[in-house]
C-alpha cells in the first residue's frame, strides 16, 4: 500500500513540475499553441528579403537566414479570443516577421512551430481585424527541430514505470 501512495505522490509531483501552458484553438478544434514572443517592431523599414533579414538579425543578435515569404498574409481568429489570430507557417521557422502597410513586427516562434499566434490588436489595431489580411509574413531559420515538452516526457516516463511495476508484480505472483 505504501508503494502505491509513493507512486501516486510521484505522479502528482511530475505533473505539477511540468507546468501549464495555455493553447489557442481555431475552427475544427485545431490546437495552434500559445502566443509567440514579441521581440521588436519598426516603422519605415524597407520590405525586401535582405533588409528584413538584416534588421531581424540585428534584433536577435545572430545571423538569420531568409526561409520564405507569404504575400498577402491571411489569418484565422482563435476561438478563445477574437483579438488573437493564428496563421500556418510553411517552414517551421525560429522567427517570423509580420508586416502591414507601414509597420514590421518581429516574433520568436516558441509555442507551436507549425503556427504563428499573436494578439493582432496589440500590434496592428482594430482595423486589421476586419479584413484579416496583412501585407506579408516573412519566415527566418526554417525547418527547425521540434523539442517535446517536459510534461510529455514525464507522462511517457510514468507509463514506462507503470508497465515495469505490473511486470514485476506478475513475475512475483507466478
Amino acid at each position: 500500500m505504501m508503494k502505491i501512495k509513493t507512486m501516486l505522490f510521484g505522479a502528482l509531483l511530475a505533473f505539477s513540475v511540468s507546468g501549464s501552458a495555455f493553447a489557442y484553438t481555431i475552427a475544427g478544434g485545431i490546437d495552434v499553441g500559445g502566443e509567440d514572443t514579441f521581440l521588436a517592431e519598426a516603422i519605415g523599414l524597407n520590405s525586401g528579403a535582405v533588409s528584413e533579414t538584416e534588421w531581424a538579425s540585428g534584433i536577435v543578435g545572430t545571423q538569420l537566414t531568409f526561409a520564405g515569404k507569404t504575400e498577402p498574409a491571411s489569418f484565422i481568429v482563435t476561438e478563445e479570443d477574437a483579438g488573437v489570430i493564428a496563421f500556418q507557417l510553411m517552414t517551421m521557422p525560429s522567427y517570423f516577421l509580420v508586416k502591414d502597410a507601414r509597420k514590421h513586427v518581429l516574433f520568436k516562434n516558441e509555442q507551436s512551430m507549425d503556427w504563428g499566434v499573436f494578439d493582432l490588436l496589440s500590434y496592428f489595431g482594430f482595423n486589421k481585424l476586419e479584413d484579416l489580411e496583412l501585407s506579408h509574413l516573412t519566415e527566418f531559420n526554417g525547418n527547425t527541430v521540434t523539442v517535446p515538452e517536459p510534461g510529455t516526457l514525464g507522462l511517457l516516463g510514468l507509463g514506462i514505470l507503470g508497465l515495469l511495476t505490473v511486470r514485476r508484480k506478475l513475475q512475483r505472483n507466478a
